[in-house]
């Protein structure tokens, strides 16, 4: 074992020995410029150019074994302006021998100083593309076979002091730069290999720097040159893209104040050939503004498609932006894109199509937005559409750090938690939204099935939204709203809306409206137009279903009206069409419930200043004792109609009301009293009167009982005025009324109005002043009941209504109705009181027959005479009756 390790290592002493021995023979005794004819003759054959070796061509030992050459250059083909296409100053290529016997070429280092590269295009000719010169043809059967693949491989390479330039003539592009310098180095264990016969390039850690510009590292492999294939890693540490962009002078306009580009590292795994590009795990830095990390695959280049994923780093897109100088005055004091970040789980698309999954975007510490699906379509003309979801942040934040409606948006907390979900789909001219969802303080939840907005231009917009039921009071305090006006009104704490809509710049119509407060009330609007918003007129109808009018006044910290029965407002609803405007409003086929009345008709409001309106207004029924206390009796009214027009001031007073109006009740009773049966008690007292009286004496005594008789229907009709509890069932029927109105500033002045029924006929005249209140009526009634005595039906029962319309007070002059009924009494009792008088005359003259049995000349003249003064006495007891 010792003898074959001793003669392993004589063996191995003198193969270094003979290689020192060979290299200082190569170098003593072969000159290296003797080579420059074979070297510029095998150039020009293989490229068709002139390669001139100006300068020396000397031998290099250390550290390697080598050669320096000095002024080369490779000229250009005839036509074009410059003489060379390369020339360089110097070159130091170091190789290692022993592979050269293999045809393993192994260069240890490769320097080149002051090279000049000038590629050249005009005329649609290039001068780097190499056409050798046509080769004679060998002779058969000569010496010799094809060449032998060779090998390459490189550990350093430098390239000092040199320039580069392209300049294409035809399209007048020129580009340059000067003063390059490019180091090219390995790693422990890298190489640069290029094996010919595999036809594979490989650049195993490699380490590159440019002008400090662009340093990094390679790990990468490239083969079948033709139809190259690539796989490996590549690494930017530092990319000064701008300061390396001016050096060729490209885009220097472009990117003025560009700062994005200053400093660029990035690194990652590239693969693919000439028609496809794979980038797995690229991560990247600009300028430490932007972050992240990408895997990218691109397919046919020549028709590319793209799929691939982003993940951004959070980064300020304040700073961001101001380095690639994008609207920096416009974001002043917007903090909000201090702290951004864009991440995807995938996109995918071509050179007219993008489509994002999961596409994740966050704005300061709650903003957080978060794309199912986003396609962009036909970049020409793009269409976007996807879906989209900002989970509960707080919207005041978010639009402080906007700078938006920071003044306007204090104390309104409801936009302290505020969510956003829904579909969309764009273009350049519209836009769609659908199954949109939105969250406002937890209270507000709104659902917009679709949202459709046409020609942006002059846009459209239509759809639907609904509001399930919330506390409107507690989102208008959320937005500081009114908050005093509305307090004690909890009406508002339950709230719901749902409807259409459909709006233009100046218009707007919704369909299908429902809203409700809590239990207590309901609306809906069939439709609701609203045309010219600078001059709006308002079109619709609206219904409002049965509600307590009660309650809803209560709820709204009202009170209710005083009426004599309460619970008639708890029965109340409303269905309209209308029209308004402005100054106007005209509510048409309107039908209102009030209990068990029923009104319907039109009500016109032509002016609003002054207030001026007109109607034609019916009631089915309603009882006047529902709304004011009649000492306890009932006075249904059936069939009212009211028709005219009036106006008064917008102030409201009372002094400006002017108008005709014309009144028809249909009918009117009075529940709780019989004015036929107190007709008939005072028709039975008189008809007692006067019979079986023989004489004046005893009739006028029997007129004292008629008096009586009016004093105890007097008695009885007070007593009907005393408040208390009514008979019910005793009922009076006072028919048809009627009444012309003129209102002169405030004083209702009737015409005339009358009453016309069954047990009544009344009519009469006088006025109202709305301004002091004052009542003043004058009424004359007859009575019409069946089967009394005709003198009732001559009686007139003439009253006077005076007071206040606060205090009004009604009398009866009785001392009329009295001297009408001794009238009657007279008349109807004419023949009977002159056969009285008459036969007292015969008494007094001694002819108690009469003279009827002597029919003499002095018989008839006394007779005569006794009639004559019969007649008399009677009219003189008529006149004294006021007859």
């Amino acid at each position: 074992m010792k003898k074959f390790l001793k003669y392993a290592l004589i063996s191995l002493i003198s193969l270094i020995v003979l290689a020192v021995i060979g290299v200082t023979l190569l170098v003593t005794l072969v000159n290296p410029n003797r080579f420059k004819p074979f070297i510029e003759k095998a150039v020009y054959e293989s490229t068709g150019r002139k390669l001139t070796l100006t300068g020396d061509i000397s031998w290099k030992i250390y550290p390697n074994l080598g050669v320096t050459v000095r002024d080369v250059s490779l000229s250009n083909p005839d036509g074009f302006k410059t003489p060379n296409l390369v020339a360089l100053h110097s070159a130091d290529v170091s190789v290692a021998l022993i592979p050269l016997l293999s045809n393993h070429v192994v260069v240890k280092t490769l320097a080149i100083d002051g090279l000049d590269l000038a590629l050249i295009k005009q005329n649609g000719v290039n001068n780097w593309t190499f056409t050798p010169p046509v080769a004679e043809s060998s002779p058969s059967g000569a010496a010799g076979g094809a060449p032998q693949a060779f090998q390459l491989e490189m550990k350093d390479f430098s390239l000092h002091n040199s320039s580069i330039h392209f300049d294409d003539f035809d399209s007048k592009q020129h580009y340059g730069v000067d003063n390059t310098n490019l180091v090219v180095d390995t790693e422990f264990g890298g190489v640069i290999k290029f094996d010919q016969a595999a036809d594979k390039l490989e650049l195993n850690k490699v380490k590159f720097n440019y002008n400090d510009l662009a340093v990094g590292k390679l790990d990468f492999n490239l083969q079948q040159l033709a139809n190259p294939q690539y796989a490996g890693e590549v690494e930017f540490s530092k990319l000064q893209l701008n300061a390396l962009l001016d050096q060729f002078k490209i885009a220097q306009a472009a990117r003025k104040d560009l700062h994005l580009l200053d400093n660029i590292s990035f690194k990652g795994n590239l693969s693919g050939d000439k028609n496809n590009l794979t980038v797995k795990d690229l991560s990247f830095n600009f300028a430490d503004k932007l972050k992240g990390k990408t895997s990218v695959v691109v397919k046919d280049f020549a028709k590319p498609s793209y799929s691939g994923s982003l993940d951004l780093e959070k980064f300020n897109l304040n700073q961001l932006l101001d380095s690639l100088n994008i609207a920096v005055a416009a974001r002043k004091n917007k903090p909000l894109l201090n702290n951004f970040a864009i991440s995807s789980n995938g996109f995918s698309g071509d050179m007219q199509n993008i489509s994002l999954k999961g596409l994740q975007i966050s704005a300061g510490d709650s903003l957080k937005a978060s794309f199912g699906t986003l396609k962009v379509q036909n970049f020409s003309n793009p269409s976007v559409s996807g879906d989209v979801s900002l989970p509960t942040f707080n919207l005041n934040q978010t639009l402080d750090g906007l700078g938006i409606a920071v003044a306007e948006r204090k104390n309104k907390s409801l936009l302290n938690s505020f969510a956003f979900s829904g579909g969309f789909n764009a273009t350049p001219t519209a836009a769609n939204l659908s199954n949109v969802k939105i969250s406002a303080g937890g209270l507000v939840n709104a659902t917009l099935g679709k949202l459709a907005v046409q020609n942006f231009s002059k846009p459209s917009v239509s759809g639907d939204i609904n509001l399930p039921t919330f506390n409107l009071n507690k989102t208008l305090d959320g937005l500081g709203i009114a908050v005093a006006e509305r307090k004690n009104k909890p009406l508002l704490n339950s709230f719901a809306f749902s409807g259409g809509f459909n709006a233009t710049p100046t218009a707007a119509n919704l369909s299908n409206v429902k809203t409700s407060f809590g239990n207590n009330l309901s609306a809906s609007l069939g439709k609701l137009a609203i045309q010219d918003f600078a001059n709006p007129k308002v079109a619709g109808d609206i219904n409002l279903p049965t509600f307590s009018l009660n309650n809803v006044m209560r709820q709204l910290g009202m009170t209710p009206p005083a009426l004599s029965n309460p619970k008639l407002l708890d029965t109340f609803a409303l269905n309209s069409g209308f029209v308004a405007s402005k100054n106007s409003l005209n509510l048409t086929g309107m039908h209102f419930k009030l209990a068990k009345s029923n009104i319907s008709g039109n009500l016109n409001l032509s002016s609003f200043a002054p207030v001026v309106f007109s109607e034609n207004l019916t009631i089915d029924q309603v009882d006047v004792a529902d709304f004011s206390d009649v000492s306890g009796y009932r006075v249904p009214m059936q069939q009212l109609k009211l028709s005219g027009n009036s106006s008064i001031a917008s102030n409201l007073n009372f002094a400006s009301l002017n108008g005709k109006q014309n009144i028809q009740i249909g009918n009117i009773r009075v529940e709780g009293v019989s004015l036929d049966k107190l007709v008939m008690q005072l028709n039975n007292t008189i008809n007692s009167s006067g019979q079986g009286n023989d004489n004046v004496v005893k009739l006028l005594l029997n007129s004292a009982q008629v008096a009586q008789a009016v004093n105890n229907m007097k008695n009885e009709v007070q007593k009907y005025s005393k408040p208390g509890k009514r008979d019910l069932s005793q009922v009076t029927n006072l028919g048809i009324f009627n009444a012309n109105v003129v209102i002169v500033n405030g004083v209702i002045n009737p015409s005339q109005f009358k009453l016309a029924g069954p047990s009544v006929a009344l009519n009469g005249n006088g006025s109202l002043n709305l301004v002091s209140k004052a009542l003043n009526y004058q009424v004359n009634s007859q009575l019409l009941t069946n089967g009394i005595n005709p003198i009732f039906k001559k009686l007139v029962f003439p009253s006077t209504i005076s007071g206040t319309i606060n205090n009004p007070s009604a009398s009866l002059d009785w001392a009329s109705i009295q001297q009408q009924l001794l009238k009657y009494m007279v008349e109807n009792n004419k023949g009977q009181i002159q056969n009285v008088v008459k036969q007292q005359i015969n008494n007094i003259i001694g002819n108690p027959q009469g003279n009827q049995q002597q029919n003499t000349p002095q018989n008839t003249q006394q007779n005569q005479a006794v009639d004559a003064v019969s007649k008399g006495v009677t009219n003189a007891l008529g006149k004294l009756f006021g007859g």
